[in-house]
């Protein structure tokens, strides 16, 4: 369907593209009613002196609940157009469109006006301009207006000014204050300001650096892709603000055209930006240099070019110091130094043995992952540092790592010799422990950067593979150099104070900032999976619990075998089951039935049943988990979804997870002071509906169908 409406678009594009067949008509000096648009040519002074610079606008007046579009329409629409005829001398600018607001028509979404809407255009008179003439401009316009149907207007408007002798003879018009109105609150550059994209499979990754970030928060913030094909404009986008840097992750469209090259939008927040003069929206536009990618570190200042090969190598080495420090590293470091407390006191060689099974780690762990940047962007890949975090499984095998690690710190069970054991152990029998703890430790580093990171990184993917994996090498090494000195110097171990049982409460708190870690690694999965899906994650962490809970309270060595294998069985179990329910959920095949949902209003339902069609509304909020429960178990059912498309049942969403006064006025009109509440309506106009339990399942929702069938059937019949 949406494919569908994208085709008659292009074709109305190519249509109206052509001149207009109302060429020998006249153009007007007045407004032109076309029915659902009054257009008309309208300036801000009432005369223009010679050289003047002044305002005129496109004004289009919509009727009620009819919208045309902003340059980028969305999902659907076509922005206005102007073909200017002035007279000699005049220069004319672009239109500039004010900031639009998102129109949904489920299951699309568009970018558009409604009400008034005034398009400017600045117009320059020239310095030989007669005084006491009259100067005409002429504007052949043309829009698409829409509500449920689509309309292509147009009209020839025109604009006649006399010409005054200087600027004490300019007096406003009828429209100055419109258009004042209107330019004040037009978006504006982001002074300084730059944008980066980042092109993921799922995703468009905008970077945008701005001094004007620093201090402020955002309020309601979306941002409006200007380039068509791009976003998926009825997707949820994500932000996350960081000094006077902001990530936009921004859901791709399925006709994603992979040609662009450059990116350029509107940031909206509702509060307004104060380095801007307080607009609710600013313009940010990439340069050449930013399009090439990796052009620094958001914030360096300096571009990737700008250092040599030498200054690399520092750069990776002190970049790799610093990682230490970076709070997504920390809790694995924590583990590695418990460790080296624990080595005090033992043999001196074995102790620096641990500290290059470290290293070892850390250094393969970097070659793994650096090759397999090189290569895919070598294959045409747009990939970063940090990009197996782009991939939900590997995020979510890392949360159960972090996850299992927290627990055992806090003393729910104890780790053996099991994989996730080797890497948090680091007793002189375990050098293979050393060795994964260095693993892990590049695996929860990767998606850091800290100074010096950005150039370093940058720079080694603009060189050969063997001189980048050399970069890579050398910030490995940074990251593992704190520890080889530690291992290597038996004087700076043996300051460190002495096994305890101070030990155990240290390993406790050593549980908090993985969990931390955690809370992080579920931020980024919420990006990948939506809020349902994290109801899932958290789900599955959940029964994870119950297994490690299950181990360490039945398979220790006072209990018999027989419970110990027990307990291992079921520990396992839970975990692989708890490791299913939070993989991200196969999406359905394209061939099956979808659903569509509009959004509940009294009218639309009164509308529909209007027209005999069977009405099924939901009221529902996503804290609602027994509404969460019952959709998973309808809307999964294949009987349900056919009959649903067989009988043409409407589908309304009341969606109440936030407050709606509409919404809390139709449960309390069914005695209802909460959600989830279901009606289903037969299709006779003024018909009162059937109300359906609250715990809803196929075979019930089957049953009420057919009663609606059986209804339809009685009405023919008599």
């Amino acid at each position: 369907m949406r494919l569908f409406k994208r085709v008659n678009f292009f074709v109305l594009l190519a249509v109206l593209s052509f001149p207009s067949v109302r060429a020998a008509e006249p153009f007007n000096l007045g407004p032109v009613d076309t029915g659902e648009v009054v257009a008309e040519l309208v300036s801000e002074v009432k005369g223009i002196y010679p050289g003047q610079r002044f305002d005129v606008a496109l004004r289009l007046k919509m009727l009620p609940h009819w919208h045309v579009y902003w340059i980028n329409p969305g999902d659907t629409g076509l922005a206005p157009q102007v073909e200017w005829q002035l007279p000699e001398g005049f220069e004319v600018g672009a239109l500039r469109f004010p900031v639009p607001h998102r129109i949904p028509t489920p299951p699309l979404v568009s970018y558009g006006y409604e009400g008034e809407l005034f398009l400017l255009a600045s117009v320059k008179a020239p310095e030989d301009l007669a005084v006491g003439s009259r100067s005409t401009l002429r504007a052949a316009a043309n829009w698409l207006v829409c509500e449920d149907t689509c309309i292509p207007g147009d009209a020839r408007l025109a604009l006649e000014l006399p010409v005054v002798e200087n600027a004490s003879g300019v007096e406003p018009a009828a429209y100055a204050e419109d258009i004042s109105r209107t330019r004040a609150g037009l978006p504006l550059p982001a002074e300084g300001g730059v944008i980066g994209a980042e092109v993921l499979e799922d995703l468009v990754v905008l970077t945008l650096e701005w001094e004007g970030f620093r201090g402020g928060e955002l309020v309601d913030p979306y941002f409006y892709v200007e380039e068509e094909s791009v976003a998926d404009s009825a997707g949820e986008q994500s932000f996350e603000l960081s000094g006077t840097t902001l990530r936009v992750a921004i859901p791709k469209t399925e006709y994603f055209d992979e040609g662009i090259e450059a990116y350029s939008g509107l940031l909206y927040s509702k509060n307004g930006f104060d380095a801007a003069g307080g607009v609710s929206a600013v313009r940010f536009s990439e340069s050449a240099a930013a399009a090439a990618g990796f052009a620094g570190e958001a914030g360096d200042g300096v571009g990737v070019l700008a250092i040599g090969f030498g200054q690399a190598l520092l750069y990776a080495f002190l970049g790799g110091l610093i990682l230490n420090l970076m709070p997504c590293v920390f809790p694995v470091l924590s583990i590695k130094a418990l460790g080296f407390v624990q080595q005090a006191g033992e043999d001196r060689g074995k102790t620096l043995r641990h500290g290059v099974a470290f290293a070892v780690g850390v250094l393969v762990s970097f070659w793994i992952l650096a090759g397999t940047l090189i290569a895919l962007r070598a294959a045409g890949q747009s990939l970063g540092w940090g990009f197996q975090l782009q991939q939900p499984e590997f995020v979510i095998g890392l949360l159960v790592v972090m996850f299992l690690f927290g627990l055992s710190l806090a003393g729910v069970f104890e780790m053996g010799t099991s994989a996730i054991g080797l890497a948090g152990k680091v007793k002189s029998e375990g050098y293979t422990g050393s060795f994964f703890s260095g693993v892990l430790a590049t695996a929860v580093a990767t998606p850091c950067t800290g100074p010096f990171m950005g150039q370093a990184l940058g720079f080694a993917l603009t060189l050969s593979a063997f001189q980048s994996l050399t970069v890579f090498t050398l910030l490995a090494l940074g990251m593992a150099t704190p520890y080889l000195v530690l291992s290597a110097n038996p004087k700076l171990i043996d300051l460190l104070p002495r096994p305890g049982a101070w030990m155990e409460t240290f390993k406790q708190a050593m549980a908090f900032p993985m969990f931390a870690t955690c809370i992080w690694l579920v931020w980024v999965l919420g990006s990948h999976v939506g809020n349902d899906g994290l109801l899932w994650v958290l789900g599955g962490l959940l029964v994870l619990a119950i297994g490690a809970w299950i181990y360490g309270r039945w398979s220790t060595p006072a209990r018999g075998a027989l419970a110990r294998r027990t307990a291992t069985a079921l520990a396992a179990f839970f975990c692989l089951a708890g490791i299913w329910i939070m993989l991200p959920k196969s999406a359905a095949a394209d061939d099956g039935v979808k659903l569509v949902w509009q959004e509940y209003s009294p009218e639309l339902v009164a509308k529909l049943g209007s027209e005999g069609r069977p009405v099924f509304v939901d009221f529902t909020a996503d804290w609602c988990l027994t509404c969460k429960a019952n959709e998973a178990r309808v809307f999964t059912s294949e009987a349900v979804l056919r009959r649903i498309a067989e009988l043409d049942v409407q589908l309304v969403k009341a969606d109440w997870t936030k407050r709606d006064p509409v919404i809390t006025k139709a449960l309390e009109s069914f005695g209802r002071s909460g959600v989830p509440l279901y009606l289903l309506y037969d299709g006779k106009e003024g018909a009162a509906p059937r109300v359906l339990p609250q715990l809803l399942n196929p075979d019930l929702v089957l049953e009420e169908l057919a009663a609606v069938v059986a209804n339809e059937s009685l009405a023919v019949s008599r």
